[in-house]
C-alpha cells in the first residue's frame, strides 16, 4: 500500500498572477526542486514494475486527510494534527507521531480495498467473504 500522491500537482508552481502574485514563491520553488530531484514521480512506477515482476501488486491509496485522520477513532479534524511530528486526536484523546498515524490509516484504508478484491476504480459492490469460525 501506498499513498497516491499526484507529483505533478505537488510540484505546480506558486507566481500567480499580476492581479494575485503567488505566496512565498521562493519557498515553493525550493521545495519543488528537492521533490524532483529526488525523483518521487518515478518511484512508484518503478515499485510497481518491480512488484509486477515478482508476481505482486502495488495498492494505490487516495491520500485525501490520511494525515489528519486519527487512526484510533477515524475522525478527521485538522487541528489534531499539532505538527509535523506530533498527533493528537481533539475528540478520543489518543496522541503518537504523525508520519506512523498517517501510515496506519493508509495501510486500513489498502487493506479495506484489497480486501474487496478490487483495485478502489470506483465503490466495490463485491463484499469480503465472512470469516467461518470452527466448531
Amino acid at each position: 500500500m501506498v499513498e497516491g500522491l499526484k507529483v505533478g500537482d505537488m510540484t505546480a508552481g506558486a507566481k500567480g498572477t499580476i492581479d494575485g502574485p503567488g505566496e512565498n514563491v521562493r519557498r515553493k520553488a525550493g521545495l519543488n526542486r528537492v521533490i524532483l530531484a529526488e525523483g518521487w514521480g518515478g518511484l512508484l512506477p518503478a515499485l510497481e514494475h518491480k512488484a509486477r515482476c515478482n508476481g505482486c501488486g502495488i495498492v494505490r491509496v487516495p491520500p485525501a486527510y490520511a494525515s489528519q485522520r486519527c487512526w484510533a477513532c477515524g475522525v478527521v479534524d485538522a487541528e489534531s494534527r499539532e505538527s509535523q511530528a506530533v498527533f493528537a486526536c481533539t475528540f478520543c484523546g489518543h496522541t503518537g507521531n504523525a508520519d506512523v498515524n498517517a501510515a496506519k490509516n493508509i495501510l486500513a484504508a489498502g487493506l479495506a480495498v484489497t480486501g474487496r478484491g478490487d483495485l478502489a476504480a470506483g465503490r466495490s459492490v463485491k463484499r469480503q467473504p465472512p470469516v467461518t469460525v470452527a466448531a
